[in-house]
């Protein structure tokens, strides 16, 4: 797993002993996706739901955001965030919880993103759920991307989809607050 844009490119990140732990985000639809946010990313404050490794979430560090906060509510995980964002030179905050607690403590903080990218275990289905919790963190105008299993459907109606991009197993939704 490497960086593939921004000031970090070409750095490798690590990634968990279990290849079963986690499923990270492949190089090819991370870059994928940072070519389509490429003109929001810069000066953007970004969350990373389900962060995982961390590696999206350092991607936008790497291209410019100003702001990142990691959601991994697994430990081992947490430590290959923080060892990634070191190896880098990098800062961020970690919130090792449950997502949907960090939703509600960030909604309650009043923290309001540009960018909210979710990778949820594909077997929660909880896209729907996601989309419709996450709208009050968003800034207007904010993004929502959401990274699915293409068995997945997204039924909600307070955020405008913006565009659907299909990876082979992998499918990447876009949302943007009115």
């Amino acid at each position: 797993m490497r960086i593939v844009g921004g000031r970090h490119r070409g750095r490798h990140l690590k990634g968990p002993k279990d290849s079963k732990k986690t499923r990270p985000t492949s190089d090819r639809v991370r870059e994928s996706l940072f070519n389509i946010l490429a003109l929001y990313v810069k000066d953007s404050v970004f969350l990373d739901l389900f962060a995982g490794t961390g590696a999206v979430g350092i991607e936008a560090l790497s291209r410019g955001a100003i702001r990142l906060i990691a959601v991994e509510k697994d430990r081992q995980m947490v430590q290959i965030i923080r060892e990634n964002l070191s190896i880098l030179g990098e800062e961020a905050e970690i919130l090792p919880v449950d997502v949907f607690k960090a939703i509600n403590q960030l909604h309650k903080r009043g923290d309001i993103f540009n960018i909210v990218f979710a990778d949820p275990p594909y077997h929660l289905m909880a896209g729907t759920k996601l989309t419709e919790l996450v709208m009050p963190l968003l800034d207007e105008g904010g993004l929502f991307v959401l990274e699915h299993s293409p068995d997945e459907v997204i039924e909600q109606d307070v955020l405008e989809e913006i565009k659907q991009y299909t990876y082979g197993e992998t499918v990447i939704s876009l949302f943007r607050r009115r």
